[in-house]
């Protein structure tokens, strides 16, 4: 990725930074799918430079990365948040430093909530007991503890965003939002150009798929 364009946001008393985080990749999910390469696939990639650091899981700057400045001239990120130019600044395209060392994988990770297995709790150990053979309350102690198990993903940053192919597939509106977890796994290898990113501009999951982008 050699050059990229920041985007800050700017909460206030009215409207909180995750609320924001969510308009503001929303419209960016939207332009990226409305400028795919491919099947859920973007030549553009997001980066979150603050991750993990200061007050808010994921900070308050987006980055987006092109191979090329046309490709940030044909997104054109200022139209699609053109709604919210009270609460982000966007700066002009800029190259990626020279002599960058450290980058990163952001991938999403795609789970169920403890809430809604706790809520499945039951109906999940009826079924695993009469398909194995096993005793309903020993497979419901031991969907427990996994539960109960502190797994470092139910802890990840995340974003609420709505499915562009939920909307699509249901033929109608479609308001109903879901967690976006985002893990950061930082590298020193430099990206894989190569691959495609998603539309929501994170690396795909599969080691031979993956691409990273520059960190500084």
């Amino acid at each position: 990725m050699n050059y990229y364009q920041e985007v800050t946001l700017l909460p206030d008393v009215e409207i909180a930074v995750g609320f924001l985080w969510h308009k503001v990749f929303q419209q960016v999910h939207i332009a990226l799918a409305e400028n795919k390469v491919g099947p859920n696939q973007s030549a553009i990639a997001v980066g979150f430079p603050d991750y993990r650091q200061g007050d808010f899981p994921l900070g308050y700057r987006l980055r987006l990365f092109a191979q090329t400045e046309a490709a940030f001239e044909q997104l054109n990120i200022q139209r699609w948040l053109s709604r919210l130019t009270d609460y982000v600044h966007i700066k002009a395209v800029k190259p990626v430093p020279e002599g960058v060392q450290d980058y990163a994988y952001f991938k999403r990770w795609n789970y169920k909530s403890p809430q809604r297995l706790y809520k499945n709790l039951n109906r999940r150990a009826a079924a695993i007991a009469s398909k194995n053979g096993y005793e309903e309350e020993e497979v419901k102690r031991r969907l427990l503890e996994n539960i109960k198990t502190d797994d470092k993903r139910w802890s990840l940053p995340f974003i609420q965003v709505t499915s562009l192919s939920s909307q699509k597939r249901a033929g109608q509106p479609h308001t109903e939002q879901f967690a976006l977890y985002i893990e950061r796994e930082t590298t020193k290898q430099p990206p894989n150009n190569g691959q495609p990113f998603t539309c929501y501009g994170l690396s795909r999951r599969e080691s031979d798929q993956q691409c990273a982008v520059p960190c500084f």
